[in-house]
């Protein structure tokens, strides 16, 4: 799909703390069509202008002083205004935990320093077609989400190559091409301009080129702007080979990718040396760029999936929960049938926590969240909760009583947040409250206006002190001693809404009370 204005119309900011990188940027949009362009030197005077002028696309490096790539991603991410604005990251990092960091803020394409000019106007309009997923939807770095070891510095794979393809011009009096071993390249040796571009040009394209800049009537600057503008060669690697009588501008080279240069005069020592390590560079180059494109489709692709899990699998199980709920209110259900549909509320309740715990929590550790805050029942909530804990744990002959001041024509108690989320917190705090109880025991649950609203769940048996310390700790559910992902997740959803989770435990009375605070909807 084009884009619905054309690129001379748009306008570009570059963040970059290098002066060389950001004239190097910003030469290879003009060359692609861009009229507008701002720079910056790093993420602070990048964000100042984007308040300052309406920007199309930001292209920042990664790493910068007083706010780096990262930093400015999140705060591009996290304001209304801009959320929506393509920021192509540019990084030569191969550290996975930082493009985990990156992937999860919600970046639109990742490019791997050096890059070549095609490349950056495949990016470019790409991402001027970007949709940004809605608002929270950005997953944890894929590594992470699938329980790859993030914090190990990656080391891409080399990908295997036959014997590497090296294009050389030279004169054919020329006495440094018999050094190339035939056992180590293959080599196609060029005299003149005409016959190095149609031999890079063909099917088989280089892999490196070497331009001896003694050959009659090079123009080496020139032929390596027309190597740029061949498809297959835009970014492969080249090697000037310069004597004192051909000296060349280095400023002249900086904006044509990678290009090296070595004097004639050194080339039996150390063109095979230089070859080499270009040639290795390209590989792993191009591995880390397949390798950060194959991140950023895995975390689309888990986008996609909590797209179908908020949309097409939470919508219509909440819609199913409204009107079981309005069925269980009809007085004329005989028991067998009150019996039935609890047990479809409660397990459809189970399945929206689970997803609650999945989806939106991932949602709030990465910082993507959105809060839409509505009038939540809260003792009804709590009632429906207890219900359902009195029937799930009726083998232990469990007391769970909702003490509320709810008196006829007083307002209800509303609480200002999520209703799933708030089901998400009481469920999981309930039952815990339940599991810890002792058989024929007394859960009680007390609410009232205290600086909003305070909840306080209360159970026998306190927290035993070794484990007060980490009780919201993420945690494996399951572990003995430990409190699992239910309350560590409690305390997430509650400080999401505004409110907060705190734990009493009693020695003395040998009891436990978790606080739960919540805003108070007026």
């Amino acid at each position: 799909m084009p884009p619905a204005r054309p690129i001379d119309d748009l306008v570009f900011l570059v963040v970059d703390d290098l002066e060389t990188m950001r004239h190097i940027t910003v030469n290879q949009l003009r060359l692609l069509g861009a009229g507008k362009i701002l720079a910056a030197h790093n993420g602070l005077e990048g964000l100042k202008l984007l308040h300052q002028h309406k920007v199309d696309m930001v292209l920042a490096d990664l790493h910068m002083p007083l706010m780096d790539g990262l930093e400015l991603l999140k705060a591009i991410r996290a304001d209304a205004k801009l959320r929506k604005l393509p920021v192509i990251m540019i990084t030569s990092s191969a550290e996975r935990d930082r493009v985990d960091e990156v992937i999860a803020a919600g970046v639109t394409s990742l490019l791997v320093k050096p890059y070549s000019q095609a490349l950056l106007e495949t990016r470019v309009t790409r991402a001027l077609t970007w949709t940004p997923p809605a608002p929270s939807t950005h997953k944890l770095a894929a590594a992470k989400a699938l329980g790859s070891a993030a914090a190990t510095p990656m080391t891409p794979a080399t990908p295997a190559y036959p014997l590497p393809r090296v294009l050389v011009l030279a004169d054919a009096k020329a006495d440094w091409p018999p050094l190339l071993s035939a056992q180590d390249y293959r080599v196609s040796h060029t005299t003149t301009e005409a016959q190095a571009l149609t031999a890079a040009a063909s099917e088989q394209h280089p892999n490196l080129v070497v331009l001896d800049c003694t050959t009659h009537g090079l123009d080496p600057y020139a032929l390596v702007q027309k190597l740029r503008a061949l498809p297959g060669t835009e970014d492969v690697p080249v090697v000037l080979l310069e004597d004192s009588a051909h000296a060349l501008d280095v400023t002249r080279l900086e904006p044509l990718g990678t290009v090296d240069v070595v004097e004639r005069a050194a080339a039996p020592r150390l063109l095979g040396l230089r070859m080499r390590n270009l040639l290795h560079s390209l590989q792993l180059r191009h591995g880390l760029q397949e390798h950060y494109d194959r991140l950023l489709e895995t975390a689309k692709l888990q986008d996609d999936v909590e797209h179908i899990i908020r949309h097409d699998i939470k919508s219509p199980l909440s819609g199913v929960v409204e009107q079981l709920q309005g069925l269980l209110q009809d007085r004329d259900l005989t028991h067998r049938q009150l019996a039935t549909l609890r047990a479809i509320e409660q397990g459809s309740l189970h399945a929206m926590n689970l997803i609650n715990l999945s989806s939106e929590l991932f949602k709030i550790e990465t910082g993507r969240f959105v809060l839409d805050s509505k009038p939540v029942p809260i003792v009804d909530l709590l009632r429906r909760i207890a219900e359902i804990d009195r029937v799930s744990y009726a083998d232990k002959r469990l007391t769970v009583a909702v003490l509320a001041d709810d008196t006829p024509g007083r307002a209800p108690l509303l609480a200002r947040g999520d209703a799933t989320l708030c089901y998400s917190i009481f469920e999981n705090l309930l039952r815990n409250a339940c599991e810890a109880s002792p058989a024929g025991s007394r859960v009680e649950i007390t609410v009232r206006e205290q600086a909003g609203l305070r909840i306080e769940i209360r159970n026998p048996g306190a927290v035993p002190p070794a484990l007060r310390e980490h009780f919201f700790d993420r945690l494996e559910p399951g572990q003995n001693g430990k409190t699992g992902l239910g309350i560590y997740s409690a305390r997430v959803l509650a400080r999401a809404q505004g409110g907060d989770v705190e734990l009493n435990a009693s020695d003395a009375t040998d009891s436990t009370t978790l606080i739960i605070s919540l805003p108070a909807f007026t």
